[in-house]
């Protein structure tokens, strides 16, 4: 039972995380190790540009970020976007467990204590939005 459990977390991670992608520069060129070494593009004869005057950094972030209290709800989004399959999973779980009891009542409880860890994390995570929000609205109260 423990191997099919590690089986099947391992099958769940490998699908979570075998759906990114490789990142392109402007010319179409895949950046990376592959680059021989060089630095710039093939324009520049492979030296970076020179630079004078005044550099600015551009917010690497989305526009719609502006704030600490907007970043931390993008943080949270992105991590219910991975978060909720695994309650779902372990719900799932905790039904098999309950299934393959078979009366014993060790297994069920073991299987209950499974339902409520599931449970109470889910609510956990759903949570985290509604404190976030309690605390935004508690400091912009508290500022103004």
């Amino acid at each position: 039972m423990r191997q099919m459990f590690l089986s099947l977390l391992t099958l769940l991670l490998f699908l979570s995380f075998s759906m990114s992608a490789l990142a392109q520069d402007a010319g179409g060129q895949l950046g990376g190790a592959d680059t021989g070494g060089r630095t710039g593009n093939a324009e520049s004869g492979g030296r970076l540009p020179e630079v004078s005057g005044s550099v600015t950094l551009q917010n690497p972030l989305d526009g719609s970020i502006s704030s600490i209290p907007d970043f931390f709800k993008a943080i949270i989004d992105i991590l219910l976007v991975f978060a909720i399959p695994f309650v779902v999973f372990f719900i799932i779980w905790a039904g098999f467990l309950y299934v393959t009891a078979r009366g014993n009542p060790t297994k069920i409880q073991q299987a209950h204590s499974a339902l409520l860890y599931a449970l109470v994390g889910g609510l956990l995570i759903l949570g985290a939005n509604l404190l976030l929000d309690i605390i935004t609205n508690t400091v912009t109260q508290v500022t103004q």
